[in-house]
């Protein structure tokens, strides 16, 4: 006799629907009172927070009810993901990847992290059995993590140095995390997927910026009024930031990912579809509009470098041909002149800040003669006969700097045991997936590595995206090709993002 696929509730189930109810009713009251807060104190808060004249919303009744209400939908929308997809995995992955596009959220990163975090103990708790590949980059990083540590004694006031070292302790934490999540090929390309379109919301958002700019007639961006224009011989520009806080990092994270959509768009016959590729060669032009709005000329220069790095690659047969067309289109560039026309319009966007960088670096290497162990300290720079009270525009120096020769031998230690690890894999593999992972990320890490030269990077939650996705790409290809041999990977070790389960058929 078979049981009764309805069963009778226990009586703590009406106390519960009852307490959920009368939860409403107050949520209800509680969102009222807001409601009239916002009406009869609203103006009053916008002209406190955004000014006299803000852009569109002068004078508007209702503006954070409609905001709230903004925020709610989102809400609504994650929830229906959520149940959609069966489990918290994917959103919370989601929502990771989408914090590294979008700074002008705040704590969204920090949120997504403590929700994967959630997720692994409940899971390790439910199954009692939880794998975590340790990766060899720990003990470099430990030797970053110590060095940083000395800040709190070389500082004057360690107020402000705590708050900084625990938002970037979180960024680090990606490296030993991403290997413990991202364990399959099948994990890497959602990761990718996650974080093409939220470089194409981040573009989009950067494209209505540049719109709403030119209707404006004023900036209307993330940033502020220090990052957002830039002076050109045709006049000020907007700096279309997206849903990042700085044209640099805009222009790093979207030039990232165009150059690895570039990279995968141009695998050959049969191992990417025609769709797919046309999809990826779209995108890529997409983000490099994104890119070319930001008027980060770093972000440029990495991305037409890293570029015209790809066809040598792709194709080495054909590199003298290349070679000697880029060298033809050099040389009339020059000859004409049209080249040294473009170098000395780029070069003379905001010529003043130019100049103080240069001063900047200086500055920087008198710091570093100055204390050449263990740095002035992270972040302490500001106080070193810096009268543009600015960070250093080069990480390197920024680093050397800061840090000194103890903390650069953590972070060359980390650069070259990655670099080791990827060139054996790239020797090693049989698989062009795994291949072509190692080729892509290295270039991506190129547009880090050149922009490194103009800009601040050290402790921008990109950098260890990327430097977490190179070492999972590493520790993915060696479990594949362990799996290839004909070892069985336990199903624990599958805790994160697992395949749907088989469908089966009841007869």
């Amino acid at each position: 006799m078979t049981e009764p696929t309805l069963q009778a509730r226990a009586p703590g189930f009406q106390l519960l629907g009852w307490l959920l109810g009368l939860l409403a009713v107050f949520i209800g009251v509680g969102v009222g009172y807001l409601v009239y807060l916002d009406g009869v104190h609203g103006q009053l808060l916008q002209i406190r927070l955004m000014g006299g004249y803000p852009p569109f919303v002068n004078d508007l009744p209702f503006v954070f009810t409609g905001f709230a209400c903004v925020l709610a939908l989102a809400l609504a929308g994650l929830l229906a993901w959520v149940y959609l997809s069966g489990e918290w995995d994917r959103p919370a992955l989601g929502l990771m990847v989408f914090s590294l596009f979008a700074d002008a959220v705040p704590g969204l990163f920090q949120f997504s992290l403590l929700l994967i975090g959630l997720l692994i103990l409940e899971r390790w708790l439910r199954r009692g059995d939880l794998r975590f590949p340790l990766t060899p980059l720990v003990f470099p990083i430990a030797w970053i993590l110590l060095s940083y540590t000395t800040t709190l004694v070389l500082a004057e006031k360690i107020g402000n140095v705590l708050p900084n070292m625990g938002f970037r302790m979180t960024y680090i934490a990606m490296v030993p995390l991403f290997p413990m999540i991202i364990r399959t090929r099948r994990h890497l390309d959602i990761f990718f997927h996650f974080m093409i379109l939220a470089a194409v919301l981040s573009t989009t958002t950067g494209i209505a910026q540049m719109i709403l700019s030119y209707i404006t007639g004023q900036p209307v961006t993330f940033t502020t009024a220090e990052y957002n224009r830039i002076d050109t011989p045709w006049g000020p520009a907007t700096r279309c930031t997206g849903l990042m806080l700085h044209p640099n990092h805009q222009s790093n994270a979207l030039s990232a990912v165009a150059v690895l959509l570039l990279f995968f768009a141009t695998k050959p016959f049969g191992q990417i579809s025609r769709e797919k590729r046309i999809l990826y060669l779209s995108a890529f032009v997409y983000l490099g509009i994104g890119v070319l709005i930001t008027w980060s000329r770093s972000g440029w220069l990495a991305l037409g470098a890293c570029s015209m790095l790809i066809p040598l690659i792709r194709w080495p047969k054909y590199a003298l041909i290349y070679l000697i067309g880029l060298g033809t289109i050099g040389f009339i560039g020059i000859e004409s002149g049209l080249a040294r026309q473009v170098y000395d319009a780029v070069k003379d966007f905001n010529a003043s800040s130019a100049d103080f960088r240069w001063h900047i670096d200086h500055i920087a290497y008198q710091s570093f003669m100055r204390d050449p162990i263990l740095g002035r300290g992270v972040g302490q720079m500001l106080h070193f006969f810096n009268p543009y009270h600015l960070e250093v525009h080069n990480t390197y120096l920024q680093a050397l700097s800061e840090m000194g020769l103890f903390g650069m031998v953590g972070l060359l230690g980390m650069v070259g045991l990655l670099a080791a690890r990827m060139l054996e894999r790239l020797l090693h593999t049989k698989h062009f997936e795994d291949r072509d992972w190692v080729i892509g990320l290295a270039i991506a890490a190129g547009i880090t590595t050149i922009q490194n030269l103009f800009a601040m990077f050290l402790w921008v939650k990109f950098l260890w995206a990327i430097t977490a996705l190179m070492e999972t790409a590493v520790m993915v290809s060696k479990r594949h090709a362990h799996l290839e041999e004909g070892e069985s990977e336990p199903a624990a070790q599958l805790f994160f993002l697992r395949p749907p389960a088989p469908v089966t058929h009841g007869h």
